[in-house]
């Protein structure tokens, strides 16, 4: 006999709220009377978005042995499904294909049913590198779900093609997907925390591949208001995931120290949910040391045992800096082959790869590359692929001793560019000068000087270069006002306050510490929040923490 329904509903509610230990907390009793497998099913899903490792495998693994002894296959194969996406976020890929395949041998003779529409869609699309994997299946899905009219699966389904079809190109037809799918969530058509953690997290990662910054903060405002619940596991994966592909939109538009702040606040949570996600912001993380030349913290970020795409990207471009060019075109190549389709993630590797190519002397291989990059871009109509492309094709025909070509493809790929990837536009500015600087050095003099204000306010590497090519145009840099870096607001005291607060002390206990009064420590504290543009005493300690996951100290000790 099934648990209390009224019971039941209010965990439910409570679910739907963001309260999902709460919910865990009503339903395990009743799990325990009924001895129902839908019980354990219902709790084995909400401890996966609480990120409870122990309890998901628990439940889940009891449900799909409960339900093979009574003969419930269709739900045997729901709850093998659910096993797979947990362990697929513990990187236990081999483990959860075993189960997605036991699913779908379960669901073999049952004829067409709505848990075949879960099987097609059972992992976080934002860990499916193929693109034309995750459209395939989230399209055969979305029939499913309209049959059976199943709203969760709808949801889903919608939010996965959406991803896709940002991923490859079709950006105004994938955020309408997107779009549609969130719109679900905010009718409560959905009140499924999985399902809504996975949409949006599609969508924020939508709008990390395409650029798309506005998009990105409003969504990221929704997350913020629907999860009231500080510490649940589901604002732990969320945050991590929406923070970290935020922080990578703000590193890429040149915002460093916005991008800084969320990517620690990323990493902190990151580092208290699943290992995919773990991998997820260290690397976006890195991504941002990498553009700041501070190779030897990336290094420290980047796991160098994952084969997952989210980290071969910045491990390529880490080689590449460090003047390791063969591997970095190794670990490109690697990472291209999983990117079946996916266009906006290809085409920053393929430039990695050409610049490898070019740095190894290799000019062959790198105009092959460079080719490829320049079919991509005609494929997607995105300005940053076609600038991307450009850049691609322009580096080579300068390796070819051709400056006059090079120079024309370095103009047209500023000439599609818009607002945003300040980054971008400037490495087009600063290889468009070193084109023009033996024909025409005025022009190239502009030029340079526009991308050494770029790289000099942020502090970037290429500044040094930009600077070099300006004095041999007989023309002295100007140089810009730098950002300054998240922490330099606060005071010494400030910092030091900072550095306790992941402790979980008190302001009582922070005064004892630091030999000031409590309402010295609240007035610290306050000011911390006013200062880093936090929201609350959890935010900071999280800012915190992530400097000692990143061997750092906020207090410089």
């Amino acid at each position: 006999m099934g648990a209390d329904p009224t019971r039941r509903e209010e965990a439910l509610r409570q679910a739907a709220l963001g309260h999902l230990s709460a919910a865990v907390a009503m339903l395990r009793p009743l799990a325990e009377a009924s001895g129902d497998p839908e019980d354990r099913l219902l709790i084995g899903r909400l401890a996966l978005v609480l990120t409870d490792d122990r309890e998901t495998r628990d439940q889940l693994e009891r449900a799909y042995r409960e339900f093979r002894e009574r003969g419930l296959p269709r739900r045997a194969a729901l709850a093998a499904t659910w096993l797979a996406v947990h362990l697929d976020l513990l990187d236990e890929r081999i483990a959860a294909r075993a189960w997605l395949d036991r699913a779908r041998r379960l669901l073999e003779p049952e004829g067409r049913c709505v848990e075949q529409g879960y099987v097609l869609v059972a992992l976080f699309g934002i860990a499916v590198a193929s693109a034309d994997a995750l459209q395939e299946n989230a399209r055969a899905a979305l029939a499913v779900a309209r049959e059976f009219r199943d709203p969760n699966l709808e949801c889903k389904a919608l939010a996965d093609w959406g991803l896709a079809l940002v991923s490859r190109g079709q950006i105004a037809e994938g955020m309408a997907h997107l779009d549609e799918a969130l719109a679900m969530i905010t009718a409560g058509e959905t009140r499924d925390p999985a399902v809504i953690s996975q949409a949006v997290c599609g969508m924020i990662n939508a709008c990390d591949r395409s650029g798309d910054l506005a998009r990105a903060e409003t969504w990221l405002r929704f997350v913020e208001e629907r999860t009231p619940a500080e510490g649940q596991g589901a604002s732990i994966h969320t945050f991590a995931q929406c923070w970290r592909a935020l922080g990578s939109v703000l590193s890429e538009a040149g915002q460093w120290t916005e991008a800084e702040t969320l990517l620690r606040l990323a990493l902190a949570r990151g580092d208290r949910s699943y290992h995919f996600a773990r991998l997820a912001t260290r690397a976006a993380f890195a991504e941002l040391r990498i553009r700041q030349g501070r190779f030897e913290e990336a290094a420290r970020l980047i796991d160098e045992g994952s084969d997952r795409v989210e980290v071969l990207g910045p491990r390529a471009r880490l080689h590449l800096a460090q003047g390791r060019s063969d591997l970095a075109a190794a670990v490109a190549r690697q990472a291209l082959r999983q990117l079946d389709g996916d266009r906006l993630r290809a085409a920053p590797l393929l430039l990695v790869l050409v610049d490898a190519e070019l740095a190894a002397g290799n000019i062959e291989a790198a105009g092959e590359a460079a080719e490829e990059l320049a079919r991509m871009a005609e494929l997607t109509a995105v300005s940053t692929v076609a600038a991307q492309a450009a850049l691609a094709v322009g580096r080579t025909a300068a390796a070819r001793g051709d400056p006059a070509a090079a120079a024309e493809r370095f103009a047209a790929g500023l000439a599609v560019m818009h607002d945003g990837a300040a980054l971008l536009r400037a490495a087009l500015h600063l290889a468009l000068a070193r084109a023009q600087a033996g024909s025409r050095p005025a022009d190239a003099a502009v030029n340079a000087q526009t991308a050494f204000a770029v790289y000099e306010r942020l502090g970037a590497p290429e500044a040094a270069s930009a600077s070099e090519l300006l004095r041999e145009l007989g023309r002295p840099a100007s140089p810009a006002p730098r950002p300054s870096a998240p922490l330099a607001a606060l005071t010494h005291r400030e910092r030091e306050v900072l550095d306790l607060l992941p402790r979980g002390l008190t302001n009582p206990d922070i005064a004892q510490r630091l030999h000031i009064t409590p309402r010295t420590a609240e007035h610290h504290v306050s000011s911390i929040l006013s200062k880093l543009g936090l929201r609350n005493r959890s935010e900071a300690a999280a800012f915190a923490a992530s400097f000692r996951l990143a061997g750092e100290s906020p207090a410089g000790r």
